[in-house]
Parts: C-alpha cells; sequence; structure tokens
C-alpha cells in the first residue's frame, strides 16, 4: 500500500487529533462545526485516496477498490464519532461498524418520517404537477421546482407571488394539491423502506408521519406505496409547516413520546431545520447533513436493530 493510505488507523489519527482540538468550541457552536469538521474530513480522505491511486497505477484494480473501501469506512465510522460524542476512535471495519453503531440511538423512543421523497418516492409526481401549475400561473417551472420540495404549497406559492392576497394564495395552493391527487401511477414506497417499517415493529417502536401534504394526498401516495401510517399529521393539522416545528412536536405529543428521544427522518432541508427546531435527533438522505446521514431506510434498520437498547 502506498504510504498516503497505508493504514485507516493513521486517518482515524487525523481525526481524533482534529476532534480534539474542537471538544471545547463544539460546545457552543456544535452543529457548525459538525458541518465543517465533515466536509474537511471527507476532502482529506479523498486526497489520500486519490495520491495513492496515482501513485499505485499498476496495482490490480481490487486494490483500488479495497483502498476506497477503507476510506467509506472511515467515513461511516466519523458518523458514529459524531453520533456518540466520543474523542476515540478505535477500529473503522465495516462489522465493528455494524456492531457498534450510535450511542444516541439507543435512546430513540419513535421515529417521525417525513412523507415524499423519504417513505415514498413520489418525486416524479411532485414535480409534474409543479410543472404543470408553473404553467397555469405563469411562473417558470425551474424556479418553482427549486423551492418547492419538502415544504407546503402556501409557502412555496408565496415567495414565487408574493403580490397574492391570502384568498388567492390560497386558492392557488389548493389547486397545485389537485393536480396531485390522481398522479399515482409511478408512486411507490422509497427503497428499503418497508424492512424499516418492519424492524420498528419488531422493535415496539412507535412512528409517525409528518408531511406537507393533505390529508388527501397523503393517504392516497401512502396507500399507492402500501403503506399506513399509525399517526399521520398533515399540513391541514398545524397553522404553520416546515421549516417551523409544530408537525414534528405534534407527532411526538400524540405519540406520547418525547421529541428528544424521537429521530426525524428527512430528506429536504426545510424538513430538517423542522426535527433541528423540535429537538430531535436527525437522520438525512440524499447526502443531506443530519445527525444520521443515511444511504437508504434499509441502513436505517439495520443502525436500529443492531443497537443495544438503552440501560
Amino acid at each position: 500500500m502506498v504510504g498516503a493510505f497505508s493504514t485507516r488507523r493513521q486517518l482515524a489519527h487525523q481525526l481524533t487529533v482534529a476532534r480534539q482540538e474542537n471538544v471545547e468550541r463544539r460546545a457552543t457552536r456544535r452543529g457548525e462545526l459538525r458541518r465543517e469538521a465533515y466536509v474537511g474530513f471527507l476532502s482529506a480522505c479523498d486526497q489520500a485516496y486519490r495520491r495513492w491511486v496515482e501513485a499505485g497505477g499498476d496495482e490490480p484494480a481490487s486494490g483500488h477498490d479495497e483502498a476506497y473501501a477503507a476510506m467509506r469506512a472511515v467515513d461511516e465510522a466519523y458518523n458514529l464519532v459524531l453520533l456518540e460524542g466520543s474523542a476515540e476512535v478505535v477500529s473503522f471495519s465495516f462489522d465493528e461498524y455494524q456492531g457498534s453503531v450510535g450511542v444516541e440511538l439507543a435512546g430513540i423512543d419513535a421515529v417521525l418520517f417525513d412523507m415524499d421523497g423519504t417513505l415514498v418516492d413520489s418525486d416524479a409526481a411532485v414535480e409534474r404537477a409543479w410543472e404543470r401549475w408553473a404553467v397555469e400561473y405563469a411562473v417558470d417551472p425551474a424556479a418553482a421546482l427549486a423551492i418547492a420540495h419538502g415544504g407546503p404549497a402556501d409557502r412555496t406559492i408565496r415567495r414565487l407571488l408574493p403580490a397574492l392576497d391570502d384568498s388567492a394564495v390560497a386558492a392557488a395552493a389548493a389547486r397545485q394539491l389537485s393536480l396531485q391527487y390522481d398522479d399515482l401511477s409511478d408512486v411507490t414506497a422509497t427503497p428499503g423502506a418497508h424492512e424499516l417499517l418492519n424492524a420498528l415493529a419488531r422493535l415496539g417502536l412507535p412512528w409517525a408521519v409528518v408531511t406537507s401534504a393533505d390529508a388527501r394526498l397523503a393517504e392516497a401516495r401512502l396507500g399507492a406505496a402500501g403503506i399506513k401510517a399509525p399517526v399521520l399529521v398533515t399540513v391541514e393539522d398545524v397553522s404553520v409547516g416546515k421549516p417551523d416545528p409544530e408537525g414534528y412536536l405534534r407527532a411526538a405529543a400524540l405519540l406520547g413520546v418525547p421529541v428528544a428521544r424521537c429521530l426525524v427522518v428527512e430528506d429536504a432541508e426545510v424538513g430538517l431545520r423542522a426535527g433541528r427546531a423540535a429537538g430531535a435527533m436527525t437522520a438525512a438522505l440524499k447526502g443531506l447533513d443530519g445527525d444520521l446521514r443515511l444511504a437508504d431506510l434499509a441502513q436505517l434498520a439495520r443502525h436500529l436493530e443492531s443497537t443495544p437498547p438503552a440501560p
């Protein structure tokens, strides 16, 4: 192996040193430092891997795969360090990673899901509806799609058409929703959704859905995906939609679980902001930054089932 990526423990040591240097500041700037450290660490891993490839160009392809897998393992283990609040990193093997997943997950008593893009793959239907709505209201479709995901329709419309009064906004939002009610042909559960819900049932963890859709649309999409939510909080149940935390606070109250012991699972920044504002732990999809970063929901199922119960 080339020196730049000779061992995972060298990178682990670099991570530990960097993290220890930031302990005091992280106490007051935890979220900001998390993002800075995470981006910096991934950059260091990427540069090390690139140097390895450049210096080991004559090595078999499997050797490069091994180095890349090691880099991924370090990345995933770093995720756990952030969750655990630990200043020590001992190992980065995939087996140990799966067996020692986030200590904070042991304190999770309920899971609160976003719907579109998180439990239900409805992105194409959402985009079609906004594109059709934009044409009807003489709005640039690209501008609508750039800000629409994850938030309530009225909030998006106010940003796109600030001159509209409240009644006109309500009518425009109702029209946007109406374009989605029967567009269900390609709506399905997201990868790992049913696996995760089955895991929650085995673990006895309650869950809820918090969505910016209205009840009619939410029930239609969840039904198309084969999902029945035990608790459903829609845009009709709150006075203010995401990024306001009201929806997640309401869902936690309905489940009878303190929101601090809930995990919010989201695929949109507006929803992650709502989860953080509520005081919940967050799990982020689609490369976004949460307390836990997920490739898919099956990964969360494995994490939860491998987490030792809280003492």
